[in-house]
């Protein structure tokens, strides 16, 4: 059995393969031959900035290394006898110099090289900076390890252009369905001050897949309530109603992009993992700025990549020559789409939101948070979403395949008024997606 280790998780075990996408973060596996039994961890950050609760001890390498190995030591493991294999770091194709800036990567190689030698752990394996993301892979039954650029395979096959005409784009959307009605019913509930639980629990009922979504994402790290949700009545209670709306809407969405996953995936949901790590940090980063809604900004970054939904059947059909020309030549995403099948997910994305009668702020992230420099309305929540897509894309590279351009973060930040120190303390939102 195959298991991805996402972001900021640990797995330690003695049968299946583990996995880890890595670009600018950090995959560290060790194995002990004598006991046959290994372990990976998913390095996000190089060490917290304050206190961390041991459910998020894996996010850093400060906390996390040595997490790993007493976890090993207490199922019988010793630290004489484990090898550990390295991968990651990467810079993944920095475009102006301010990029660098987020280069975090250097430091969380430090210290995680400092606690294996602390611990007396010797490296087997060290594929590390760069400017390519990795696949590490690790077989726990016997050790072996495989550090690997992500998609060689799939972008050594040729395939031909495929340019999309206007009118299929428009069958694909008109085949999608929008935000299901229960989803609205209950927004409307919730902004009514008279309202009452039962009621709203009631229409939640009626969706029995929404609900056990609705309480897993309640039990959920990221939410980090102080007991288990086991009722809807007691989510109500517990998140508010903006909260519980926003989750609402997330399970929704979830299962629009759950519908696609042949053509940007890199794993079983890789699209709407990306989009919930994007809405999560649009979410922290406008509070810190304060002056952008955190619930708009939410939604902004679940929906700004919702364009991919209604190409990625195309994309599937031309995947090898979309991941090539994506790697060898560095081109943008959208460059590449508009190559390939004449559209990219941005127009793809305007033409949903139409279709869907969205809000003009929706429509304005959805075509231009690839290109918030041109963008005349909305400015400084396009250029938020453009942020958080460009972190999200550079620290959880193995969601889906997306090139995007870096050379504008700095003039965002300025519109945004962020210093790009403060983005490290949010970083840490994007782990717990699974």
């Amino acid at each position: 059995m195959t298991t991805i280790v996402p972001t900021g998780e640990m797995v330690i075990g003695r049968r299946g393969l583990l996995k880890a996408f890595l670009s600018s973060c950090v995959g560290l596996a060790i194995y002990d031959r004598g006991n046959k039994l290994g372990g990976m961890l998913h390095i996000l950050l190089p060490e917290p900035v304050s206190a961390v609760p041991d459910y998020h001890l894996s996010y850093y390498a400060r906390t996390g290394v040595p997490a790993l190995i007493e976890g090993m030591i207490e199922q019988g493991a010793s630290p004489q006898s484990m090898e550990a294999f390295i991968a990651g770091g990467a810079l993944v194709d920095h475009c102006s110099p301010h990029d660098l800036n987020l280069n975090f990567a250097h430091k969380t190689l430090e210290i995680t090289l400092s606690c294996l030698k602390k611990y007396g752990v010797s490296i087997k394996m060290l594929e590390a900076s760069g400017v390519n993301p990795f696949c590490l892979t690790f077989q726990l039954e016997t050790g072996m390890c495989r550090i690997e650029p992500i998609l060689l395979e799939k972008a050594t096959r040729r395939v031909r252009k495929r340019h999309v005409g206007k009118d299929s784009i428009t069958k694909t959307i008109e085949r999608l369905l929008p935000v299901p009605q229960i989803a609205f019913n209950i927004g409307q509930m919730l902004a009514d001050d008279d309202i009452d639980i039962a009621t709203v629990a009631a229409e939640i009922k009626k969706d029995q897949v929404l609900s056990a979504k609705i309480l897993r994402m309640c039990n959920s790290s990221y939410i980090g309530l102080p007991r288990q949700i086991a009722s809807i009545d007691q989510a109500i209670v517990f998140l508010g109603s903006k909260l519980l709306l926003q989750i609402v809407i997330t399970a929704q969405i979830e299962n629009i992009f759950h519908a696609s996953e042949g053509g940007y995936s890199l794993c079983r949901g890789g699209m709407f993992h990306h989009a919930l790590a994007t809405a999560r940090l649009c979410r922290a980063l406008a509070h810190e700025q304060g002056r952008i809604d955190p619930e708009i900004a939410y939604t902004a970054g679940l929906l700004h990549d919702i364009g991919k939904v209604v190409l990625d059947q195309y994309i599937a059909d031309v995947q090898p020559l979309f991941y090539r020309m994506i790697i060898d030549h560095k081109e943008n995403s959208c460059k590449v789409e508009q190559e390939i099948i004449g559209i990219d997910h941005c127009q793809a994305g305007l033409m949903l939101a139409k279709n869907w009668d969205l809000p003009d702020v929706l429509k304005d992230i959805m075509i231009y948070h690839h290109s918030p420099e041109i963008a005349e309305n909305n400015r400084e929540i396009v250029n938020l979403t453009y942020v958080a897509d460009v972190l999200t894309n550079r620290f959880m590279p193995g969601l889906e395949l997306e090139k995007v351009d870096t050379a504008n973060l700095q003039a965002s930040l300025n519109i945004l008024g962020l210093a790009s120190g403060s983005i490290y303390d949010h970083l840490a939102v994007m782990a717990d997606i699974y």
